[in-house]
Parts: C-alpha cells; structure tokens; sequence
C-alpha cells in the first residue's frame, strides 16, 4: 500500500511540473532569437532569451593565473620567510620553539632572548615581509615594522631546521646621488 501512494505522489508531482519542464519549438513565424515569455501572452510581465535555439556566446577566458615559482630555491625561500615570520613572532613572545632550531643555535638565542624580545617589541607590529634574494642558501628579508626597517637573514639546513638568524636595522636611505667612480691614476713613468 505505501508503494502505492509513493507512485501516485510521484505521478502527480510530474504532472504538475510537465507544463514548467516541457519546451516548445519555435512556430514559422517567430524568430529564433525571438524572446519567449513564461506568463500568457497578454500583458507579459517577464521575457527571457531564447537561449535553447539560438547560439551562446562565447565564454569570456579567466585572466591567466601567474604560475607559482617553481623548484627547490622557491620552496627554500618559501621555507625560510615561515621561519622568518615564526622566529619575529617567538622574539615577539619572549619564548623560542627550540625544535625549530639547531641545538647551536637555540642555546645562542635562549641567552638573548631578553635583549631580542624587548627590540622587537619595540620595533611595533610587523607592516610587511619583503624577500630580497639568498646569497648562499641564506634568505635575506627586508621586514618593514611600524616603528622600523629591519634586514633578516635566515639559514635552513638539510632538515630544514634554523641554523642561523640575524637581524639588524636597516641602513637609512640616503637622499644624495651615489658619488662618481673616481677614476684610477694614470701610472708614472719609471715610477
């Protein structure tokens, strides 16, 4: 008996929808990429495309995606700025994840810890992290806080543990023109 009502509920419910999913062909006098309505044809409310017999347009192309560095320095300078940003944050709390660095150098910062927390802190809170190239498997970094400009280095060895960090504030720019290469005295004679 429930089959019997589950199919007379189904028959009805595709009878009602039967009107709603048929589609009807174009008569000889109406126009392929004439609008159809779906109100009766006095006094339509709403039109839309016929979209069914007339071509569709061409999709507009995604703008290309810029493929990601690829290779094992992307990744090495990759690895080193997250380390860079976990080293700012663990001298930021005065409390070093001693996993994430050699032994050497772990027992090196837990004896400077103090001296680095309070200059990062005073440093302000980090604006942003600019990667400026390795030079020897180190990462260097221009890190911008709001209270200074600082240059990082960050060195990975094989486990990818921290084997060396150091920081310092960067140079001020200077607003003169570079000087002139002076060029070299000529040789004298016999000299």
């Amino acid at each position: 008996m429930t089959s019997l009502k589950t199919t007379a509920l189904a028959l009805i419910l595709i009878a009602l929808s039967g009107p709603a999913l048929a589609q009807t062909t174009p008569s000889p006098t109406q126009s392929l990429n004439q609008s159809r309505s779906l109100a009766p044809s006095a006094g339509a409310a709403a039109t839309l495309p016929n979209t069914f017999d007339s071509p569709a347009a061409a999709p507009t192309p995604a703008p290309p995606i810029a493929p990601a560095p690829a290779g094992p320095a992307a990744s090495h300078a990759q690895m080193a700025e997250g380390a860079l940003r976990a080293v700012i944050d663990q001298f930021r709390a005065a409390e070093i994840d001693e996993e994430l660095f050699t032994p050497g150098v772990a027992a090196q910062l837990n004896t400077r810890l103090a001296n680095y927390s309070r200059v990062i802190r005073g440093y302000g809170e980090v604006q942003s992290i600019e990667p400026l190239g390795a030079n020897g498997g180190v990462g260097e970094f221009l890190v911008l806080f709001d209270n200074a400009a600082t240059q990082w280095q960050v060195g990975l060895d094989e486990a990818g543990l921290i084997a060396a960090v150091r920081f310092r504030e960067a140079p001020p720019e200077s607003s003169e023109p570079p000087a002139p290469a002076t060029p070299a005295a000529p040789a004298r004679p016999g000299a």
